[in-house]
Formats: C-alpha cells, structure tokens, sequence
C-alpha cells in the first residue's frame, strides 16, 4: 500500500510538472537548434568528451540533463502551428518509440492503431485550444527509425480544414499538410503508405514529416568533439584575400563568436615600406579610415562548446597600388580588436614578385604551420599564399579548421591567400565551411558554386583556379570548366599564365588518374601556353618537364611545367618510374616558391624543405620585350603577341 501510495504522488507530481512546462506560450519557445545549442554549450563546460559522447547517444541521459526550458523547446517547438478553433491532435508512432514529450504533454493512449508498412503505430491524442500548439522533435538520439505522423481534427461543432492551419515557416519543407486517407504516405519524401486508418481519423488532416529529418535533433552528429579554440569576441582566423584589382582593392574575413555586432576594419598606410617589420603599436595612424561590411552565422551541429561563429567580411577599395597598409579587424568598439598587422596591394609597374605554393596540408598541422612560418620566415617579401587543395582532412568538422588556422595564424593575416578547393573540403556535405571561410572572386563560370572557379591577375602574373573534385566526378562539370578556362585565358594579356587545382593532371600517385580532367583541360593549357600548372592530392612530389600534348617537349617555350606537392605529412611511400617524371620525391613536405623578375621576363621555381634544403628547381626565361616594362594597368596591344 505504501509503494501504491508514493506511486500515485509520482503520477501526480508528473502531471504537475507537465502542465508548468505547458505554461509557456509556444511561440515565446526557443526553437529546437537554439535549445540544442544551449544544452551543448552547458554540458560541454562542466563534461568530458567521453561523458558528452555517452550523453549524446542515448536520449535519456541527455533528458536527465536538460534544463526544463531545453526539454519544454524540444518538446513543443519541432513543428507548430496555430488552429483557429479547439481541435484534437493524434500522434501515431511506431509501437515502443513514442517520443518523450507525448507524456509531458499529457497526451493519452486512445487504445487505437495505424499500420505504416504493415508495422503496428500506436496512437494517443490530446484536446488543444484555439491558439498556436506546438509538438516536439521526434527523439534525441538515433534509435527510431521513423518519425511519428500527426493529425488533426476539429473538436465538436468546429469545423476547421486545413487551408484553416497556418504551419510555422519551415526552412527545410519537412512538414506537408495533406487530407488523411487509406494508402496516404506517412512520409513527404518516401512512399510509405498507411493502413487501418481508424474511422475518427478518416478524412482529418495529416501533418507529414519527412523521413529523413528522424534524426535532426542529434546533439551530436555521430561523435561528440569539442574545438579547442573557440570563438570569442576577439577576432582571430583573419585571412586576406585579393581582389578583383590587387593595386586597388582587399578583402578581409576573420572569425568571433556571434555576439559580436559589427565588422569593420581599420586602416592606414604604413611610413616605411619593409614588410617583415610588424610592430605591435604602428606609430603613425593619422591616415586612418574604417571600413564596415557584414557577417553571416556558421553553425557547426555537434560542436559542442562552440557551435555557432561569425564569418565576417569586409571589402577595401581605393587602395594605392604596391603600398603597404596597416590594418586591424573588429567591432568599431574601442575593445574588440584583433591585433595592427601589415599587408601589401599588387603592383601596377613591372617589379620582382614572389608566390609560396603548397600542396595537401591536410594532416600533421603542427608540423605544417612550422613549414610555413618557415618559408615566410625566410621569404618574407613574399606576394601571395597559393594552396593546392585539401587543406584540412574532415573538411565539414569544424575543429578541422580550427587546428589549421590555429597553426598557420603568424602568416595568413599578413599575406593574401588564395586556395583551390579538394575533395576533402568536399567530405560528407559539400565544401560549405570552406566557402564560409574564404572570401574569392565570384567570376567563374554558371552552374559552379561562386569562389570554386575564378582568376585573378597579379603584377604580369595571371591565374586560374579550377575545381577539380567536381569535374572528376562529372563530364558537365569538366566541360563546363574547360570553356571557362578556355575563355579566361584567351582575356589575359599577362605575360605569365599559371592553373591551379587539385587533382594531378599526370599522377605522382602509384594507382590513382584523372582521364577526365586530363581529356577536358590540356588541350586548354595547350592551346594558351600556360607556363606552371600547381597542383596536389597525391602525397608525392613530382614535376614533369614541359609537356604538350601529353609529350615532353624540349624547353618551356613549347609546353607547359606540371606540379605536384605536399606540405603536410600524409604520405605515399612508392613512386613509379614514368616518362613524364622528371623530379619525383617521397615521403617529404615541401613548400615552393616562384619568383618573378617582370623586366628580366624570368621565372626562377625552387622546392623547399623546412631545413631550408632545395631539393628541386627550374628557371623559365623568356625573351626580354620592352614592352612588358610598361604599367600593368594599361597594357598595349603589342603585349599581347605570342611568346
């Protein structure tokens, strides 16, 4: 009697904390990502990875650690929507797995059925007001493996149809409002029909979820991870990127954390003009101006204890040509700035240039960020950052990201940087946090995402960037590129041409090719007389000797120069002899650097160790032409004639 007794006050406690959570309007309800986030950034403070891991995979440890507002969001903010009149909603899920807030809302079993492909679903149902009503997601872990139906009917004597219903916008279309009949799908994108459709229910409306979106509350994706370096409100993860004009034109992107209100960057030319100098407190800041521009959210789900950034970006225009500026990144506050750093626009006259190249970072960041401190280090007048693809491993996890800019901080905020994107960027979702993280020019070709493909002129260099994850993998894709390209050279008047993308157009790999890109794309480069081609993804050094048609040829007048680098420490171990090897490394993480003399009209390209060793190097001089020694702004049509 006693155990009966403290039973029936359970009962009751629990129907009174139903109705308290029921309190809340549920409009006023964070939505379910904001209460994910809440309950992320909480536990993530005070549990470790391997707590997390066990919190995150089974609902009711993470139901025992939500605060009430958390569960209440999760539990009656999924779907909602607002009736005109009183209704009755049913809730039909498979037998076993009716989601949790089914009792916190004090729905009842109706003793009923449906069957979704023969499987028994059970139905409960509770009377609603007039008024907004809100349901809950469909479980916090991965153990169901449907989503539960909805529908509604009106109370007695008021009728309510569903042109009467007005659905909470819903970005991702999951829910569709459909008449509920024998053989009517359970699902919006899976045809999963229902049967034994009770009489009550006949004719009432379905609301119907999509299938796929069962497992959209996840805490975590999969495996729980923190990043060790968080956003803040002091931005950090500052890259610069070259405009459409480099004399004129910069653009920034850093990272914060999303609280931060505004972007702006400060900036004013420096009075000396030897860029390996950086004080920390410039002394000369009369000439400062402040540029504002925006900033989009970047949410990572499952990154627990920073799941949502700031990618902000500001452009600067009006920029003197070959002069080096201070400058500074934050909030226009008088707080949250990022450090005074320096940077330099491209030349308009002729002038010695220098590139680093680098192939696949990818793995081993720390070993990778002292290779490139190195390389500036020893080149600090260097004019730009080129990287080859497959900057990170897990292209779609944040953390990724995060160790890589981490380890390449004391370089990328001082030297523009423009990559091409690798099929790691692309791993399980498309390379979405590498475009949020990249700012590049938007003038590649239709049908490819903006800053995948595009070109951009430096000095009396010009360069072309191509994605070639998509086009070994599509013949439209590689077409497509291919009369980019094709059209992109044929406008350049610079009298140096380089390509960059991923994939090997002649492997260093021991068993991988590339046909496609190599069928679509050499006849281009073949066509213009591209002098390099920087390329990465095999995790061997290789340099051909100039190649056209697919052949040697005797110097670099009649073909082009093939590259291919790795600065991680993801290595291959073997190299076959082939004909179109003329440099082959294993098992060594380089850097390059190509040196321009514009009037010499000489190319001098060196692969470096972090030892400082040279373990390859070539020269290209062409015939010296008087009149590439005019402004670059203003190129004459003699400039254009064929090397």
């Amino acid at each position: 009697m006693h155990v009966w007794k403290r039973g029936g006050w359970v009962v009751l406690l629990t129907l009174a904390l139903a109705g308290c959570r029921d309190s809340a309007p549920v409009e006023r309800l964070p939505d379910v990502r904001q209460a994910l986030d809440a309950a992320g950034l909480r536990l993530a403070r005070v549990k470790s990875e391997r707590e997390l891991t066990a919190i995150a995979t089974r609902e009711s440890a993470l139901l025992a650690c939500l605060t009430a507002e958390e569960r209440d969001a999760l539990g009656r903010d999924a779907l909602r929507f607002r009736s005109p009149a009183p209704v009755v909603v049913a809730v039909a899920a498979p037998a076993g797995s009716a989601p949790f807030w089914l009792d916190d809302q004090g729905f009842r079993t109706s003793g009923e059925t449906i069957r979704v492909d023969g499987r028994p679903w059970e139905i409960r149902r509770r009377r609603f007001p007039a008024g907004w009503i809100g349901l809950g997601v469909n479980g916090l872990d991965r153990s169901r493996d449907e989503h539960y139906v909805a529908f509604v009917r009106p109370g007695p004597g008021t009728p309510v149809t569903a042109g009467d219903l007005e659905l909470r916008p819903d970005p991702d279309a999951s829910w569709k409002v459909e008449t509920a009949r024998e053989g009517v799908s359970a699902a919006s994108d899976e045809r999963r029909p229902i049967t034994d459709l009770p009489p009550a229910l006949d004719g009432s409306i379905l609301l119907q979820p999509a299938r796929d979106r069962r497992h959209m509350a996840l805490l975590a994706g999969g495996r729980v991870w923190k990043t060790h370096s968080p956003s803040s409100e002091i931005p950090d993860q500052t890259v610069v990127s070259l405009g459409d004009d480099p004399t004129r034109r910069l653009v920034w992107s850093w990272r914060t954390a999303p609280t931060v209100k505004a972007s702006v960057v400060r900036i004013a030319p420096a009075r000396y003009q030897t860029p390996e100098d950086d004080p920390a407190s410039p002394p000369d800041l009369s000439d400062v101006r402040e540029v504002r521009g925006s900033a989009e959210p970047v949410r990572s789900p499952g990154l627990l204890n920073d799941p949502v950034v700031l990618r902000h970006t500001v452009t600067v225009d009006g920029l003197e040509p070959d002069t080096t500026y201070y400058y500074a990144v934050g909030d226009g506050t008088p707080r949250n700035w990022g450090p005074w750093r320096t940077v330099k626009t491209g030349p308009a006259r002729p002038k010695r240039l220098e590139f680093l190249y680098l192939g696949d970072a990818q793995t081993g960041f720390e070993g990778w960020g002292a290779l490139v401190t190195a390389a500036y280090r020893r080149h600090p007048g260097m004019d730009a950052i080129l990287l080859a693809g497959d900057l990170v491993d897990r292209g779609n996890e944040r953390t990724n990201w995060d160790h890589f800019f981490l380890r390449a901080a004391p370089v990328f905020d001082r030297v523009p940087v423009m990559p091409a994107v690798g099929n790691h960027e692309y791993l399980d979702r498309g390379p979405w946090l590498y475009s949020s993280t990249f700012r590049l020019p938007g003038d590649g070709p239709e049908g490819v995402d903006p800053g995948l493909v595009y070109s951009f002129r430096y000095g009396d260099a010009f360069f072309a960037v191509l994605d070639s994850t998509s086009a070994v993998m599509s013949d439209a894709q590689a077409d497509r590129q291919a009369e980019w390209l094709d059209r992109a050279l044929a406008s350049s008047r610079e009298g140096w041409k380089f390509v960059m993308f991923h994939h090997p157009i002649y492997p260093s790999h021991p068993v991988r090719d590339n046909p496609r890109i190599r069928e679509r794309w050499v006849p281009v480069i073949d066509r213009h007389h591209v002098d390099m081609v920087l390329q990465g993804h095999d995790h061997a050094y290789l340099r051909t000797p100039p190649m056209k048609d697919h052949r040697r040829v005797s110097t670099s007048a009649d073909g082009t120069t093939y590259v291919v680098a790795v600065s991680g420490d993801k290595f291959v171990h073997s190299q076959p002899k082939r004909d179109y090897i003329e440099v082959g490394r294993t098992d060594v993480s380089t850097y390059q650097t190509i040196e321009i003399d514009e009037s010499a009209r000489r190319l001098t390209y060196r692969s470096w160790t972090i030892d400082g060793e040279v373990v390859d190097s070539f020269v290209i001089q062409k015939p010296v032409d008087d009149s590439r020694r005019i402004l670059v702004e203003r190129p004459s049509d003699e400039a254009t004639e064929r090397r």
